[in-house]
């Protein structure tokens, strides 16, 4: 199966004054039709950036490098014009962007925000746009959708107004859906009812989503395969059930002991010493290698590249080619 879209050596940065931050530095994946992706890792390991530069809504003091690839359907989109990149994002490739308080708009009501897309993605008039609005709030499962509709975000909860957001990125029946982090501010209950929501909506219209958190117990139940992030690179790429089996890079390692689990004898919670460096000032080699219990002095010299761990499973760890280096 060909992939619908393929990531090569992506490189995003920021300048500000004499200062460059590499936000993205090189992420390479490829995402296949129908399948979930999940985009994991701490708060500025570059998980946002990397899914606002496929769309290429990267604005200045940020510019996407030249050199990276972001092929959907065999067209590269860093090269279409603004008019064909237009067509393709909110019609064919979608978002769920963080915060739905601060990503909608206030001063229109939420059946007007879906209209918008509909009508800037397909020739129907006012009338037609109106009912389809309606049509997709209840699809999300919001009561009473032909009032809502007519009611403006701060009516709304929280929790509602993410299925809102849902509706206006369903609203073309894209072929991919980026969702980052659409359960982040919301109770647990709401959380469970927004990927159930996400998960019948998937199978239903049969596309391909990435699903990008910081929470791996989330992204547990949602994705066929997942892949970590950090310090703007993809460290590790597996499916779903060899990852939690057997993860093989530290972080990763880390990420999975430091969330809480029902069974779990300890009685605190396991923690990552130190914090994600600035985008500004990436370590040298492993770029993990600072927090690492296993590091040794080649992690800080030679850069490792995704190195594969039969059956579908790749990570950028010196442990792959040495791995009686692991501390017991």
């Amino acid at each position: 199966m060909n992939p619908l879209l393929k990531v090569r050596d992506l490189r995003t940065t920021f300048t500000i004054g004499d200062s460059v931050a590499r936000a993205v530095d090189g992420a390479s994946f490829d995402l296949f039709p129908g399948e979930t992706l999940g985009l994991v890792g701490e708060s500025g390991c570059g998980k946002t950036v990397m899914a606002l530069s496929i769309l290429r809504l990267i604005e200045d003091p940020g510019e996407i490098v030249a050199g990276s690839v972001i092929e959907y359907e065999g067209a590269n989109l860093l090269e279409l014009s603004p008019r064909e990149l237009r067509r393709i994002r909110g019609g064919e490739i979608a978002m769920i962007f963080q915060e739905p308080t601060t990503s909608l708009n206030p001063v229109l009501t939420v059946g007007a925000q879906i209209a918008e897309t509909l009508r800037a993605h397909e020739e129907i008039s006012r009338e037609e746009a109106r009912h389809r609005s309606v049509g997709l709030l209840d699809l999300v499962g919001i009561p009473d959708p032909d009032e809502r509709a007519s009611q403006y975000p701060h009516q709304l909860s929280g929790g509602m107004q993410q299925r809102v957001m849902i509706a206006m990125a369903l609203s073309c029946e894209p072929k991919i859906l980026i969702a980052d982090e659409p359960t982040t501010a919301l109770d647990v209950t709401i959380q469970a009812q927004i990927l159930e929501l996400l998960a019948a909506l998937q199978r239903q219209l049969g596309m391909a989503m990435i699903f990008i958190t910081h929470d791996l117990g989330v992204v547990a139940g949602i994705a066929d395969r997942i892949a970590v992030m950090y310090g703007g690179q993809i460290i590790e790429e597996a499916t779903t059930k060899s990852l939690f089996r057997r993860a093989a890079h530290p972080y990763t390692e880390a990420l999975l002991q430091a969330a809480p689990r029902i069974d779990a004898k300890a009685d605190r919670l396991s923690v990552i010493p130190g914090a994600v460096p600035p985008a500004t000032a990436w370590p040298a080699g492993c770029r993990f290698h600072p927090r690492c219990p296993h590091a040794w002095e080649h992690c800080s010299g030679a850069v490792p590249d995704l190195l594969p761990l039969p059956p579908e499973h790749r990570a950028r760890c010196w442990l792959v080619v040495e791995p009686h280096r692991r501390r017991a």
